[in-house]
């Protein structure tokens, strides 16, 4: 099974690329795919983010990092823009 890691916005100050809750992005084998109500993701959220994704997902750790319910951050602190990590299948339904 292909594994897909989703980051979702779960909480925030505001944010100044438009983001609401609930807006996520994925990154998987495949690359990145966007769900997001303004149709696009801050690349500086993303850019910082996917190396981390992509190095947990070759890792044979992966579910004990899952099971600790990872979140990051967007890198702009003002922000305080939290995203919740977790496993989706590759049709985007949670594991």
């Amino acid at each position: 099974m292909t594994r897909v890691l989703r980051c979702t916005v779960d909480a925030m100050n505001y944010s100044a690329c438009g983001h609401q809750l609930g807006d996520a992005f994925e990154v998987g084998e495949d690359g990145i795919r966007i769900d997001s109500a303004n149709g696009g993701f801050c690349y500086f959220a993303v850019a910082s983010i996917a190396p981390v994704l992509t190095a947990q997902l070759a890792s044979p750790e992966l579910e004990e990092w899952l099971a600790t319910e990872p979140v990051m951050m967007c890198p702009d602190p003002p922000e305080a823009l939290r995203m919740r990590v977790e496993a989706v299948d590759k049709e985007g339904v949670k594991e």
